[in-house]
């Protein structure tokens, strides 16, 4: 279980985070939602020990967040896996496809040679990839098998927490389904906790169970997805959010 208890973040004497706590149960799933700006992105790096808060506590399965050095990072990196919006960095342009996927399963598992391919090829399936991709190197893929590659990448070592940040947002509505559908089928195989950052309130519906929302820092709201469209009891700024999200809805229907 994930417990983000009073987190505080400052940089350079601006407060980007301010009292921010929630949880995650295992196999459950959250939404974070709100503008640029919002302080999404920086919690995301928070919890994957990228940074550390100005106070407060991250708690993973009983343990407390690790720093860099510290022996239990690798450990924590192993059971908490992060895809972000830019991905461009993720994949190796020196290495093939193969050489990227390979990396995670020789650093955080004992799988020898045949079952690290075995593994590879199981989960290039899960993402919708052919087996001669594996063979490319990372530039010569599209934009929507870059993203799915890295999905393939984080997703190898079987964490027990993915993380995703906007992972989505530089694709084209067809390929987004897509992305979702799959993180739909993967939460329901291998029962992985979830943790969905994004700015679009249409991407969440059937794939997170509770949705938080911040604004300048601020935890805003917290609620279960099904009371999303309860416009009585949302705050003025999700109802807001809600508006916006089917007013381009629209736009691309016209």
């Amino acid at each position: 279980m994930l417990q983000v208890l009073q987190l505080f973040k400052e940089i350079n004497g601006r407060q980007i985070l301010n009292d921010i706590s929630f949880e995650i149960e295992n196999g459950g799933s959250l939404a974070i939602i709100g503008e640029s700006g919002s302080g999404k992105s920086t919690l995301a790096q928070l919890i994957m020990a990228l940074q550390q808060p100005t106070s407060g506590q991250i708690m993973f399965n009983g343990r407390s967040l690790p720093s860099k050095r510290s022996k239990s990072y690798k450990e924590w990196y192993r059971d908490i896996q992060i895809v972000f919006q830019n991905t461009a960095s993720i994949l190796n342009p020196a290495m093939s496809l193969f050489q990227c996927l390979e990396e995670p399963l020789v650093n955080f598992t004992n799988l020898n040679r045949l079952e690290r391919k075995h593994r590879i090829l199981e989960y290039l399936d899960k993402v919708g990839l052919r087996e001669d991709l594996l063979r490319k190197r990372p530039g010569k893929l599209s934009g929507g098998q870059y993203q799915r590659a890295c999905l393939a990448k984080a997703l190898l070592i079987k964490p027990n927490l993915l993380i995703c940040d906007e992972i989505v947002s530089g694709l084209d509505i067809v390929l987004q389904q897509r992305v979702i559908d799959l993180l739909k089928s993967i939460q329901k195989e291998q029962g992985v906790s979830l943790l969905f950052i994004t700015h679009d309130l249409s991407l969440i519906s059937g794939l997170c169970n509770d949705i938080l929302v911040m604004k300048g820092g601020n935890k805003i709201e917290q609620f279960h997805t099904s009371d999303l469209h309860n416009e009585k009891n949302r705050d003025a700024y999700t109802n807001m959010l809600i508006k916006s999200t089917q007013m381009l809805e629209t736009t691309w229907e016209l």
